[in-house]
C-alpha cells in the first residue's frame, strides 16, 4: 500500500489556497472525524447563487489541509448546486490521487463544504437577514484587556464584531503605570510593559478585523421583539445580537475628609496615578491596600521627591518579591497600621493627619500630593439601566459563560469579578467569544 503524496497534495498543504475566515460570511460549515482527529471549517460568501469567496480553517494532517484548500478551488465561483455535487473522489482526483489510507480526508473536505452550503440554505428558508452596516453580531462595550480579547476572538472566529472605548484603549491596563513590566501573566511575566500588552492586543482586534470605535455608549436600549440591541453613541445607532459588558472598574472614593475639596482644579487628590509626570520631584503620600497601594509607590519611584506608603492594614498582603522592590526606592518612607484621617491646606494639599492603629498616636506631615488606592468600584451604569442583576458588592452576576440575567448579555473583567488579574479578564472574554459563536451559529 502506497503512502506517498503527490506533488499537487505536497503544493497545497505547503502553500493552501482561500485560508482564513470571512467577516460577516453568509455561512459556515464545521466537521469533525473523531477517528483521526481531523476539523475543518468553511465559510461562504454567497452573490446570486454563486459562491463568490469561500475561506476555510483546518486542524489536521497534510491531507487534510490540502484536501481543504482544492476543495475551495473547486468550489468558488461555482452555483450552490453544483458545489453541493463535488464528491470526496473528486477532490482526490484534482489532486492527483491520496494514499487510500489518507481517503476519509477528502471526504471531511466535501462534508465541510456540503454543510455550510446547507447552512446558507435553511438561513434562506428561515427569512435570516444580511447584516446592514452598522448590524453586528457582537458588540463590546469596553476596550480594556477583556473586551479587546472578545472582540478579538469572537471575530477570529468569523463574528462580525464591533467595540467601543470612549476613553484610552487598554483601560486601567494602559493609564495605570504603562511603562511597568507585567509581573504576573504567564508567558509574559517581566517580559513586556503595561502599553506594549495593550498594543498587541490592539493589533491583534485589528488583524482579525474587528471594528474599534473610540467613542463612548450613551445609551443600550433592549429591542422588544428583536434579537438586536441598539447602542447609542454620539455619531450614530449601533445595533448588535449579543452584547459584552466589559466597561471595567473606577478608582473608589474613601470619603476621607478633605478628598472632596482637593479632588478637583488640580488640588492634589489623585486616584491611581495615570500620568506620573504630574508629580515630578513632589511630596507624596500614598494610602491604600495591597497590590495596587505597593504598585502606585513604584511607579512613583524616581519620578516623586519622596514617597510616603501609607496603609491601615498590619501588612499589604503582597509577594515578596513586589514588597523588596518597592523597598528599594530612594526617599521611600512605609507606614502600616496608620489611618490617613484627614487631608489639610488652603487651596491645595498641604499636610496629611495620620493616626498610628497600635498607639493612638497622631501625626502631621507635609505633602503636596495625596494618591488614594484605597479600591475599586464596577462601573455598572448602563448595566443597571437595563436592569441586569448585580451581587451585593456591586458586580454583574454571570454564569460560568459569563452570560447574564439578561439573554444575549455577558459581562466581562472588573465589571463582573473581584479577581484583578489579567489573565483571568482575557480568559473571560475569549469564553464569551465561543459561547456567543455557540449560540450564533447554532453548533
Amino acid at each position: 500500500m502506497s503512502f506517498e503524496y503527490s506533488e499537487k497534495v505536497k503544493d497545497h498543504f505547503r502553500n493552501p489556497r482561500n485560508v482564513g475566515t470571512i467577516k460577516d460570511a453568509d455561512a459556515t460549515g464545521r466537521v469533525g472525524n473523531p477517528v483521526c482527529g481531523d476539523m475543518m471549517e468553511i465559510q461562504l460568501k454567497v452573490e446570486d447563487n454563486v459562491i463568490k469567496d469561500i475561506k476555510f480553517k483546518t486542524f489536521g494532517c497534510a491531507s487534510a489541509i490540502a484536501t481543504s484548500s482544492m476543495v475551495t478551488e473547486i468550489a468558488k465561483g461555482k452555483t450552490l448546486e453544483e458545489a453541493l455535487e463535488i464528491t470526496r473522489q473528486d477532490v482526490a482526483d484534482e489532486l492527483d490521487g491520496l494514499p487510500p489510507i489518507k481517503m476519509h480526508c477528502s471526504n471531511l473536505a466535501a462534508d465541510a463544504l456540503h454543510a455550510a452550503i446547507n447552512d446558507y440554505m435553511e438561513k434562506q428558508e428561515k427569512g435570516i437577514a444580511k447584516l446592514e452596516e452598522n448590524e453586528y453580531e457582537v458588540a463590546v462595550i469596553g476596550g480594556g484587556a477583556a473586551g479587546l480579547a472578545a472582540a478579538t476572538i469572537s471575530s477570529y472566529v468569523g463574528l462580525k464584531t464591533v467595540v467601543f472605548d470612549g476613553g484610552q484603549w487598554g483601560g486601567m491596563l494602559n493609564k495605570f503605570c504603562p511603562d511597568k513590566l507585567i509581573e504576573n501573566y504567564p508567558g509574559l511575566t517581566d517580559k513586556m510593559t503595561t502599553r506594549e500588552l495593550t498594543q498587541s492586543l490592539l493589533d491583534d482586534a485589528r488583524e482579525q478585523e474587528a471594528k474599534l470605535v473610540n467613542e463612548h455608549v450613551n445609551d443600550v436600549e433592549m429591542e422588544i421583539d428583536s434579537d438586536f440591541k441598539t447602542l447609542t453613541t454620539d455619531s450614530g445607532i449601533y445595533k448588535a445580537r449579543m452584547l459584552v459588558l466589559a466597561s471595567g472598574s473606577s478608582p473608589a472614593r474613601s470619603g476621607i475628609p478633605g478628598e472632596e475639596k482637593f479632588a478637583v482644579d488640580d488640588g492634589g487628590i489623585f486616584y491611581l496615578t495615570a500620568d506620573p509626570s504630574r508629580l515630578i520631584d513632589k511630596r507624596v503620600l500614598v494610602y491604600g491596600r495591597g497590590y495596587n497601594a505597593l504598585s502606585t509607590a513604584g511607579c512613583l519611584g524616581g519620578i516623586a521627591g519622596s514617597i510616603t506608603l501609607v496603609t491601615d492594614e498590619a501588612s499589604f498582603m503582597v509577594p515578596e518579591r513586589e514588597m523588596d522592590r518597592v523597598k528599594c526606592i530612594e526617599g521611600l518612607k512605609m507606614l502600616t497600621s496608620t489611618t490617613l484621617l484627614e487631608i489639610q491646606g488652603a487651596a491645595k494639599v498641604e499636610k496629611a493627619v495620620l493616626e498610628d492603629q497600635t498607639g493612638g498616636e497622631r501625626m502631621e506631615i507635609i505633602v503636596d500630593a495625596v494618591v488614594l488606592a484605597t479600591g475599586m468600584v464596577p462601573n455598572v451604569g448602563l448595566m443597571e439601566k437595563l436592569g441586569v442583576e448585580v451581587d451585593e458588592s456591586g458586580f454583574v452576576k454571570t454564569d460560568k459563560y459569563q452570560r447574564t440575567s439578561l439573554d444575549g448579555v455577558y459581562a466581562i473583567g472588573n465589571v463582573a469579578s473581584e479577581i484583578d488579574l489579567l489573565v483571568v479578564a482575557e480568559a473571560q472574554g475569549t469564553i464569551v467569544a465561543h459561547d456567543a459563536y455557540r449560540r450564533l451559529r447554532g453548533g
